[in-house]
């Protein structure tokens, strides 16, 4: 579905609705706050590590100790309209994919309505909590990736601010809901999926959408009972183009058109064809939809240091992509690695391309794709063009090899194969040298970039017409064109070519998009990550030790 603009891309919750509830704080509480300290309960905190208040928990945060000593441990929390700032930056973090909860929003509730048995030091504490709750989230997002994805570099740092100071200042002076809006993503894929949210979330208002019945695969000229159940699923989510066939049980044109957009918006083959992987995305409920969109506002709160000029890749979304100054000037599809080879998440920088290169075997390919593959057919490395090279970079004839011995023994030579069209890697690579070995390439498999789901590799990214993403890298039309890059593949001659200016590269995971039209599109998890991250994003706070562990390189 389309998601409609608005004249604000974060639509921001007003004030007035609170200010009714209540106007002012009880005016004991707030002439007790200047009087009372903030020592012995931050001694307790201390001491035991965390705090229950009025059912919730606080824990003992450096940044909260650090942020009361800035003032002999007086209480913050004087202002009454600060109070009801956070409230309603509680709900906008509710807007945001976030939970309520993580930041005490039934609590700061009772506290603005006078409700809530605390004192003034336990009030003021658990305000504050809130608030660098609410900081760090927006800042750097709930879910730590480096706990569940080995391979994740990107920058986790608060922006160039003094937490301390900020807190001090938001809370003194007002403006708590600005302050974070600093602090949150400005990118337009953020506001996007915010304003993607509040539409799905209407959906469910109006009670979804749904299912349609399993049987046969249904397509043009069909005449089944499900087909009414079709036009009543595309509708409840936006298809407001689709009119009503004059036969009720017919597959006529125009559904076939909307179930064509439908696939299109789904990542799909987009024949037309009601088959099993479109019933099966037909038949998600709007609920596990609302899920992945909360997903991936919080991936976007992760992935904070994208520069505009880089190379992205979408791996859920099998894409590369060329930005610079934050647009995008070139999409080309990708093959990523299978599920269980996946491509890691991480970041680097391109540094040169490889024209006709050569293809060392990585060791756990050879291991589990080659030996194998050499211990049945004697003649495979002919076949394949693949040299046994010394470490020294010596040939070695392959029969005077004892393949039996591995792999119990470590194989103390590489597999090379030569450079040329079917080459694994093609005819050119582009390099940005890294430690998980992965780099973009091209393939000899083209008829596969044809496929919607595109994991065919071992890991690293086959890039369809690669030499027009190298074209753009190099950066230099007189010298680096198509023709002149064609030519030098043609020469069959391995070349290295430095790129004028290194090149930053993303790959990132991202399976729900927005396109500048405002079209939700919900991609395949291919790597089944977007459970588990739901799973951690919705687990209630609590410390490192308590978290779920045990899951690397699966968010």
């Amino acid at each position: 579905m389309k998601i409609k603009r608005k004249p604000h891309l974060i639509q921001r919750v007003t004030l007035t609705s609170l200010l009714c509830i209540c106007s002012l704080l009880p005016l004991a509480m707030t002439a007790l706050a200047s009087q009372e300290s903030m020592q012995p309960v931050l001694q307790r905190l201390s001491g035991e590590g965390q705090l229950e208040l009025a059912g919730t928990t606080v824990y003992n945060l450096s940044v909260t100790q650090e942020f009361y000593a800035r003032d002999q441990s007086k209480p913050a929390w004087t202002n009454p309209a600060a109070v009801r700032e956070l409230a309603a930056a509680i709900d906008q973090a509710w807007r945001e994919g976030m939970n309520g909860r993580d930041y005490h929003q039934d609590q700061v509730q009772g506290l603005l309505e006078g409700t809530l048995g605390l004192d003034v030091a336990e009030r003021d504490l658990l305000l504050t909590d809130s608030l660098v709750r609410l900081t760090y989230h927006y800042a750097l997002g709930k879910v730590d990736p480096a706990e569940y994805v080995a391979s994740w570099n990107y920058d986790r740092d608060l922006p160039e601010i003094d937490p301390v100071a900020w807190l001090d200042e938001v809370i003194v002076n007002g403006g708590i809901g600005a302050g974070l809006d600093i602090l949150k993503p400005a990118t337009p894929t953020y506001q996007n999926l915010v304003l993607a949210l509040a539409e799905y979330r209407l959906i469910a208002e109006r009670g979804g959408w749904n299912s349609v019945a399993d049987g046969t695969t249904l397509r043009l000229g069909d005449r089944d009972t499900r087909v009414a159940q079709l036009h009543r699923r595309l509708q409840a989510e936006g298809s407001a183009d689709l009119e009503a066939a004059a036969e009720a049980d017919y597959f006529d044109d125009g559904l076939e058109q909307a179930i064509i957009r439908f696939q299109s918006r789904y990542r799909l083959d987009a024949d037309g064809v009601v088959g099993r992987q479109t019933l099966a995305a037909m038949n998600v409920p709007v609920e596990q939809r609302i899920g992945q969109i909360r997903v991936n506002l919080e991936r976007a709160r992760m992935l904070r240091d994208i520069a505009p000029t880089a190379v992205v890749v979408d791996i859920a979304g099998f894409e590369v992509a060329l930005f610079r100054d934050g647009q995008r000037v070139l999409t080309k599809r990708a093959q990523v690695g299978r599920p269980y080879r996946s491509t890691p998440v991480f970041r680097d920088v391109i540094t040169h391309l490889e024209i006709n290169p050569t293809w060392t075997v990585p060791p756990t390919i050879f291991k589990k794709d080659v030996l194998p593959a050499i211990k049945r057919d004697p003649d495979y490395l002919k076949k394949k063009n693949m040299q046994v090279i010394t470490m020294q970079g010596e040939q070695v004839d392959p029969a005077t090899v004892d393949w039996q011995l591995y792999p119990r023994q470590g194989f103390p030579y590489m597999i090379r194969q030569t450079p040329g069209p079917h080459n694994a890697l093609g005819r050119l690579k582009v390099m940005f040298p890294n430690k998980h070995m992965i780099y973009l390439h091209d393939t000899p498999n083209r008829e596969l970039f044809k496929r919607s789901e595109r994991t065919f590799s071992s890991g690293c990214i086959r890039v369809e017409n690669i030499e027009q993403l190298a074209e753009l890298l190099l950066d230099d039309p007189q010298l680096w064109n198509l023709a002149t890059i064609d030519a030098a593949i043609d020469s069959r001659e391995t070349r290295r070519v430095n790129l004028p200016q290194p090149m930053p590269i993303y790959l990132a995971y991202w399976t729900v998009q927005v396109q500048a039209d405002g079209e939700v599109q919900f991609k395949q998890d291919p790597y089944d990550r977007d459970t588990l991250m739901l799973k951690v994003l919705d687990q209630p706070l609590m410390p490192d030790s308590a978290r779920i562990g045990s899951a690397r390189d699966t968010l």
